[in-house]
């Protein structure tokens, strides 16, 4: 274990990934199977949850390294572009997926995330979450409820 906390990520090896890349915070994986080449994993050294829970020198250093990581990721696969997404259900440490779409990729992208047949809710419903999150924030960063 890295983090020293009991962990499916904190180990030092992750069956079916290739570790192409790491500093004294973070960590790139390729997962070497599936539909998707060049599929990767970024996920800090430490033990951090989720990214709500993101904070210390992780959070200071995470806009650089995921430029840097797609960038990189985009021009070895030659893909058009990175997408970059945070599920944390099923594995609780923090990791970004990090998928390149190929021109005539098989990844859907933007409203492909959402179960077929999703009604588009009304807009009263958005604005409230906006103005919600929008005091949330204008009350600090790390607010608790």
């Amino acid at each position: 274990m890295i983090c020293g906390v009991e962990c499916l990520l904190c180990g030092d090896s992750f069956p079916g990934r290739v570790r192409v890349w790491q500093d004294d915070l973070w960590r790139l994986s390729v997962v070497d199977h599936g539909a998707v080449v060049g599929f990767a994993h970024l996920e800090p050294l430490r033990h951090i949850p989720s990214i709500v829970e993101l904070d210390g020198p992780e959070a200071v250093t995470l806009g650089g390294v995921l430029a840097r990581v797609t960038g990189a990721m985009r021009v070895a696969t030659g893909a058009v572009r990175v997408y970059v997404y945070v599920f944390g259900e099923r594995v609780p440490h923090l990791h970004f997926n990090l998928a390149p779409q190929q021109a005539d990729g098989v990844l859907a992208g933007g409203p492909g995330l959402l179960r077929p047949g999703a009604e588009e809710l009304g807009r009263d419903l958005h604005v409230a979450a906006a103005r919600a999150i929008a005091g949330r924030m204008s009350e600090g960063w790390m607010s608790e409820d």
